[in-house]
């Protein structure tokens, strides 16, 4: 059995931010200071200024010369391209899962609606996101183009941040899941058409939800 490879400080570094980031514990237009930073996790600057410049990469932070780096701001036009971006991957990639793996596609579906369940059930809002996230990105695993998967992936961080961000206005999390489960049925149906119409109208509620959620990004930048 081959060892797992230690991470490197680079990696945690990484690991922290970006986790923080997606999770609004680093909220929107939030100023991220290396020193800070590299005190509360114990390293050099040169690990955190590495993992800022590789999430910067990934849309998750800004930098500016003679400013420092803070967390992406996202302004309503972005919000749509990012929804544009999402409706067009996601329904090419159902496409190609119910065309090479529907079966796996159904179960595994139905597995996190499942998991879904348990944790509305208890109010874990944050296990829920993590459900979300997983949700959609099987239809990138049964798929089987990389391709379409590394280009979701590139984005993955700063959607599911967004994903946070709306799961705070009311009734957000209910409506999601209830959407959710009308995918995973559609998908056992093996029914393209319908599952094309749930996904638009799952993701432009995205669209709509955002211009409601905007007042929540005037808590950052501190």
């Amino acid at each position: 059995m081959a060892l797992e490879r230690p991470k490197s400080l680079r990696e945690l570094a990484l690991e922290y931010l970006r986790n923080r980031i997606v999770d609004g514990t680093f909220q929107m237009g939030q100023v991220l200071s290396e020193r800070k930073i590299s005190e509360e996790l114990g390293v050099s600057k040169s690990p955190v200024r590495e993992a800022l410049a590789q999430l910067r990469d990934e849309g998750l932070v800004d930098i500016e010369p003679q400013k420092g780096a803070r967390v992406f701001t996202l302004s309503e036009e972005e919000v749509i391209q990012i929804c544009d971006f999402r409706q067009a991957i996601e329904s090419a990639s159902f496409e190609l899962a119910l065309q090479r793996d529907p079966a796996r596609l159904a179960k595994n579906m139905d597995r996190v609606v499942q998991k879904m369940v348990a944790k509305k059930a208890v109010d874990d809002e944050d296990a829920y996101i993590v459900l979300d996230n997983e949700f959609h990105h099987l239809v990138f695993e049964h798929a089987g183009n990389d391709y379409l998967t590394a280009s979701y992936t590139r984005y993955v961080g700063k959607i599911a941040a967004l994903r946070k961000l709306l799961s705070q206005l009311p009734k957000h999390t209910d409506l999601s899941f209830d959407e959710h489960q009308c995918l995973a049925e559609a998908v056992r149906k093996g029914d393209l058409t319908e599952i094309k119409a749930l996904l638009a109208e799952h993701i432009d509620r995205t669209r709509k939800a955002y211009k409601k959620a905007k007042g929540l990004l005037q808590k950052s930048d501190h």
